[in-house]
């Protein structure tokens, strides 16, 4: 029975235990061996381990919002064994949290890089967590000391959905971390642990209402409590098997097994890097060109994100008992002699129905969760080996079963990181006591210590101490001796600087080109590799002896000459060097493959012939249609391509400038000279690449400004009649002249009749 009792009885007179498990001095160190792991699972990718070795790690350390304590005082009273309650200066909260007591041993186990992109670890160790949640003060002190001294007066007490939750197990965890993106100034890592859980023993305490009357008795003041519309829910699991009578040993074989519960836990996490200045962190060695340093960190910004602890652990066949106030009866019970049977679920239930209460046995399954936290973290790289690392914790543990929790807290670390020595001081912000910490971490190889919380700003609500050791074999960068890139394990000439064509040793180069004699070409000319050891001036791989083309860059299939058009031809051979052609051409294209190339060829996209300069003649008159002004027509030289216009018409159109009739000093056409009219047309229509000219003539009798308007306006009617006949008005140009261009004497009748007339005359476009 006071096996259990002793448990809380620890939680009571220690209100210290808190953020414990966190390592922040040490696990954001780049060399922490498998602690970064528990801080997000991606770090294993990428790591600069190549292999560790865990021997044993240890954590204790204290939270709460209840009180202040003096830890000196504290720990004294406790090694001696002396009461411990004058060491605390308890706050003026009402409702109030303790993590205590928490701590982890972490028990051997590894972790191996593969290939530098991939990480796989194992991982063991114990946890124990005891945790009181939104508790009320005053009920606290009564229940678990005798003499409340503060205490003056009837007082009621209430504390609404409070619980409390003690948990001790082991784990057996896998990781496996792996790169998931790489480009340069970009990685990006991803990460997971699965978890075994192996449940020792728990207890759990809830509650939805406790409403507490305190009777104040002056003679009598031990705590006296009056029980109203209270009940709470009591299970556990185990718990009589983790203390012995009277001591704090531990019985370490009941943590493994699994025999009292199981579970499956799991963390996951990812990681980015930005790597601005990746270049600076490669070198070559052995043959290989940009091999990035993998002893080195060569991130400028880190951020992740992880969520560790999800899970739960199921324990089976746990003994349960709920109990309620009875409302026929009144319940009132002593808080000392319900803290000291607390351990003997029988013997508790006996009191509590004694007193008034109902109290309901029962047994079955319970999970108890686990302690999940949302992490998010950034770390930059300052300068040197100096980094800032920025941490926030989130719980994420809701209240739907039971189970542990983290508080919120954020940490800002700055640490010197180096692979043989790391320090680093912790800042932390605790939403929990809402106080400032400040820590120290060190380590030296693979061994470390530190406190995330040595000292606190605003009162010591916490405290905590962290210890342990692993085997680290880390990454480092091939040592080359002699500086010739060849690295020493490799290199056949360790003192002495070689080439790796020769395993580091030195080869002889008389020209001291750089190429081996037994590789040069002209080993007594200095030259170049791309020549085998002879000149190339233009660096094209042709040495200049057999380059046609030394001074300029080519192509060695054309003799070290470019070729531009990258037709097969050198520029120097190609007559058209900026247009792909054929050989046939001197390298110009035959756009209309009629045999003649395209600079040659006058009518480059039509086929013609060669007697046409490349241009087709469709109407076979002899003319090629780009000269041929009648290219469907067939013509004469003479006329430009076009066929002459035929006597008979000339004398057909000279018949017509006579044969046109108007009214009398009109620009009216009289019927009668339609039919001659109609054969114009008809000659307009036959000859459709001509285009024809109609010139109005007046005599000199009247007025010469009115016979001038008068010969425009009867030229413009003949054109109009023309037009209405379907003849194109573009085709014909219309102008009167007066008596200006006289055929005839104006003295005579009929002189003066030749000159009234119409000429019109046809005229090739």
């Amino acid at each position: 029975m006071r096996k259990f009792t002793l448990t809380l009885a620890l939680a009571a007179t220690l209100p210290l235990m808190g953020q414990a498990q966190r390592y922040m001095g040490i696990a954001t160190s780049n060399w922490s061996g498998t602690n970064g792991l528990y801080l997000n699972p991606a770090n294993a990718a990428d790591s600069r381990h190549k292999f560790t070795i865990d021997l044993f790690n240890f954590n204790v350390g204290a939270d709460n919002s209840l009180a202040k304590v003096n830890l000196g005082e504290a720990i004294g009273n406790l090694i001696n064994r002396e009461p411990i309650r004058d060491a605390f200066t308890f706050g003026t909260k009402e409702q109030f949290s303790i993590l205590a007591p928490a701590a982890e041993v972490r028990l051997p186990g590894f972790f191996v890089n593969i290939n530098g992109k991939h990480g796989i670890g194992l991982t063991t160790r114990i946890r124990a967590m005891s945790q009181f949640h939104n508790f009320n003060q005053n009920l606290y002190k009564l229940i678990t000391d005798s003499v409340v001294t503060d205490l003056t007066d009837n007082q009621r007490l209430v504390a609404k959905d409070f619980n409390f939750t003690a948990n001790g197990w082991s784990e057996i965890g896998l990781t496996y971390g792996g790169v998931i993106y790489d480009k340069g100034q970009h990685m990006i890592k991803g990460g997971a642990t699965v978890r075994y859980l192996m449940g020792a023993a728990y207890a759990s305490i809830t509650s939805n209402n406790i409403d507490a009357e305190y009777l104040y008795d002056e003679q009598n003041i031990d705590a006296t409590l009056r029980l109203t519309n209270t009940d709470f829910h009591l299970s556990h699991k185990n718990i009589d098997k983790i203390l012995s009578d009277g001591d704090a040993d531990v019985d370490f074989s009941e943590f493994f097994g699994g025999s009292a519960g199981s579970g499956i836990g799991a963390d996951l996490g990812f990681v980015y890097e930005w790597r601005p200045d990746h270049a600076d962190y490669r070198y070559d060695m052995d043959g290989k060109t940009g091999i990035l340093d993998a002893s080195k960190n060569a991130y400028k910004l880190r951020f992740s994100a992880a969520l560790s602890d999800l899970g739960s652990i199921k324990y089976k066949s746990d003994e349960k008992i709920d109990f309620n106030t009875n409302t026929t009866k009144t319940t009132e019970i002593r808080g000392t002699e319900i803290f000291d049977k607390i351990g003997d679920t029988a013997a508790l239930a006996q009191y509590m129905e004694s007193r008034g209460m109902t109290a309901t046995r029962g047994a079955g399954e319970t999970k108890v969760g686990m302690p999940t936290t949302l992490i998010i973290g950034a770390d930059y790289h300052a300068v040197s080996n100096l980094y800032v690392n920025g941490t926030y914790f989130a719980n994420m543990r809701g209240s739907g079963m039971p189970g542990n929790r983290f508080y919120n807290q954020f940490t800002v670390t700055p640490r010197w990181d180096t692979r043989i020595f790391s320090a680093s001081i912790p800042l932390t912000y605790s939403t929990l006591s809402s106080t400032f910490r400040a820590g120290l971490g060190l380590r030296v190889g693979g061994f470390f210590i530190g406190s995330d919380d040595l000292f606190t700003f605003g009162g010591r609500y916490s405290a905590n101490f962290y210890m342990g050791a692993y085997v680290p074999f880390n990454k480092k960068r091939p040592r080359d001796s002699d500086g010739d890139m060849v690295s020493n394990k490799k290199d056949r000439c360790k003192h002495e600087k070689g080439v790796w064509e020769m395993k580091g040793c030195p080869d002889p180069d008389k020209d001291g080109d750089g190429v081996l004699d037994k590789e040069d070409n002209c080993p007594d000319v200095a030259g170049s590799k791309t020549a085998a050891g002879c000149p190339d001036a233009d660096m094209d791989a042709v040495a200049d002896a057999e380059d046609r083309c030394p001074q300029e860059a080519g192509d060695p299939a054309m003799q070290g000459c470019p070729d531009r058009d990258k037709d097969g031809l050198a520029n120097m051979d190609d007559a058209c060097p900026d247009l792909a052609g054929l050989a046939q051409f001197k390298g110009c294209p035959d756009t209309d493959n009629d045999g003649i190339a395209d600079n040659e060829d006058k009518c480059p996209n039509a086929a013609g012939n060669i007697a046409n300069e490349g241009c087709p003649d469709t109407d076979n008159d002899g003319i090629a249609d780009n000269t041929d002004k009648c290219p469907q027509v067939a013509g004469t030289v003479a006329n430009a391509g076009c066929p002459e216009v035929k006597a008979e018409v000339k004398k057909r159109l000279a018949f017509a400038a006579t044969a046109i009739q108007f009214d009398l000093g009109k620009a009216t056409i009289k019927k009668t000279s339609n039919k001659v009219l109609d054969e114009v047309v008809a000659i307009l229509n036959d000859y459709p690449d001509y285009d024809m000219t109609i010139e109005g003539h007046s005599d000199n009798v009247g007025n010469p400004t009115k016979n001038l308007e008068l010969s425009e306006d009867r030229a413009n009617a003949v054109k109009a009649y023309f037009v209405s006949k379907g003849i194109d008005a573009g085709r014909l140009s219309a102008t009167g002249y007066g008596d200006s261009k006289p055929v005839a004497s104006n003295k005579t009748a009929a002189g003066r009749a030749k000159n009234r007339r119409v000429a019109m005359d046809l005229k090739l476009r």
